[in-house]
């Protein structure tokens, strides 16, 4: 009887270190893998395709990624670069930019104005942030169907 109880118990301890293991190694890599930018407290439905956003080939140096730095992409509530390292907690967009779904124009307003207003949203922010970086570094989706597929129906 004794035996079995031994046996059962090595058997939990073995499952509860595998567990435990593989929570350590998604922890480890989550910067590395592909991201789902699908945020659901942002918009109550999506019109769009789901972006499939590759970390890491972003921080990946060249020439198999892009060599972007943490701090090109995170900022400070100053817009300043933070300077994270790989496995850092990252605030998200929403935290600061926190009106949702997508920003209309309000007739009359001047372009200045609405950027800035853009800003205030997720939406602005995220597609500043990406499309923005693409269009200055000259590479990279700045349409919209080359980002977001076409969604299923």
């Amino acid at each position: 009887m004794k035996g079995k109880h031994l046996i059962l118990v090595l058997a939990i301890a073995a499952l509860a270190m595998l567990f435990f293991g593989a929570s350590i190694n998604a922890e480890e890599t989550a910067t590395s893998d592909v991201i789902k930018m699908e945020n659901t407290k942002a918009f109550a439905t999506h019109k769009q395709g789901i972006v499939m956003f590759d970390h890491k080939k972003h921080f990946a140096a060249k020439p198999d990624g892009h060599g972007l730095a943490c701090g090109d992409c995170h900022h400070d509530k100053d817009n300043k670069p933070l300077a994270l390292k790989e496995g850092d907690k990252v605030q998200g967009c929403l935290e600061c930019h926190t009106k949702t779904e997508k920003p209309k124009k309000p007739q009359g307003m001047s372009k200045p104005d609405w950027d800035k207003m853009q800003l205030e949203y997720y939406y602005g922010a995220i597609h500043e942030n990406c499309v923005g970086c693409h269009k200055k570094g000259n590479a990279g989706p700045v349409k919209c169907a080359e980002c977001h597929p076409k969604p299923e129906k």
